[in-house]
C-alpha cells in the first residue's frame, strides 16, 4: 500500500505546481472555517456599551470633566463618533498607571479591561505588536515657549514615541533638558519661567502654551501619526472603528 509521501508525490506529478497551490488554498480555507468567529463587535452591541481605556488626563486630547465620568477633547470626540456609528454608549475606564513610567508594560493595561484603547497612541512597532491601530492624524513636534537660551522641558506622554531619540536630539542641540510626566506641571513650569520652552507633539504643545502665540514647530524630529486602537484579534470591532475614524 503506498505511503502518504508517495501519494503526495503522485498528486504533484498529476496536477503540477498550479494544482498543488489550489489544493493548498482549499486546505487553508477549510482550516479558517474551523476557527471560532470573531464576535467582538457583536459583544459590544449586545452589551450596549463600548468600554474605553484612557489615561487619567491628556489635554487637549482627553480632558476629564470635574464631578463626572465624562471626557472632552479631540480624542473624546473621536470616541463619540465611534460609539454613534456602532450604536452604543461609552464607558470610560481611566488607567491610573498610564504614563507613570517610561515602559508601557508597567502601566497595567490589560485586554480584559476595555474594548478600545485611546490616549496619545502613536503608530510604531511597539504599539503595533499589541494593538490593531486605526491612524487618524499626523502631527509635528513643536516647542511651546521661547526656544532661546535656558532650560527646555520634554513632555512625551505618547505610547510608541521614542523618548530617547527626542531627548538625544535636544541634548545634541545644546539644550539643558528637563523631563515632565504631567501636562499641568509642564504648563506651570513654562508659565513661571522654570523652563524657557517645552517640546511635545504640536497639539499638546499648543495646550501647554496656554493660548499664547509661542508655539514653534520643528523639523528636527520626524512627525508622528496618532491612532486609536483595539486589541489584537478583535477584527470586527476594529473594522467598525475604521469606518468611523477619518484617515490621516
Amino acid at each position: 500500500m503506498p505511503s502518504v509521501a508517495e501519494r503526495l508525490r503522485a498528486v504533484v506529478q498529476r496536477t503540477g505546481r498550479s494544482g498543488v497551490l489550489i489544493i493548498a488554498g482549499i486546505i487553508m480555507l477549510l482550516a479558517v472555517r474551523e476557527l471560532p468567529p470573531d464576535s467582538s463587535l457583536a459583544d459590544v452591541r449586545e452589551a450596549g456599551t463600548l468600554i474605553v481605556c484612557v489615561p487619567p488626563s491628556l489635554p487637549p486630547l482627553l480632558i476629564p470633566q470635574p464631578g463626572s465620568d465624562r471626557y472632552e477633547g479631540t480624542e473624546a470626540a473621536l470616541v463619540r463618533s465611534i460609539t454613534a456609528g456602532i450604536g452604543v454608549s461609552v464607558q470610560w475606564n481611566p488607567q491610573p498607571g498610564w504614563g507613570d513610567t517610561i515602559d508601557p508594560s508597567d502601566w497595567g493595561l490589560r485586554p480584559s479591561a476595555c474594548d478600545l484603547v485611546v490616549g496619545g497612541i502613536v503608530a510604531a512597532e511597539e504599539t503595533r505588536s499589541l494593538l490593531e491601530l486605526v491612524p487618524y492624524h499626523t502631527v509635528r513636534w513643536a516647542f511651546a515657549g521661547d526656544v532661546g537660551a535656558g532650560a527646555v522641558g520634554l513632555y512625551v506622554p505618547f505610547w510608541g514615541v521614542d523618548r530617547g531619540r527626542a531627548a538625544r536630539w535636544l541634548r545634541d542641540e545644546g539644550y539643558d533638558l528637563r523631563f515632565f510626566f504631567n501636562a499641568d506641571v509642564a504648563r506651570e513650569a513654562l508659565s513661571n519661567g522654570e523652563v524657557r520652552a517645552v517640546l511635545s507633539l504640536e497639539p499638546v504643545a499648543e495646550w501647554i502654551a496656554a493660548g499664547q502665540d509661542i508655539v514653534t514647530p520643528t523639523t528636527g524630529l520626524p512627525g508622528e501619526t496618532l491612532a486609536v486602537a483595539t486589541w489584537k484579534g478583535r477584527t470586527t470591532l476594529n473594522r467598525a472603528v475604521q469606518r468611523a475614524v477619518p484617515s490621516p
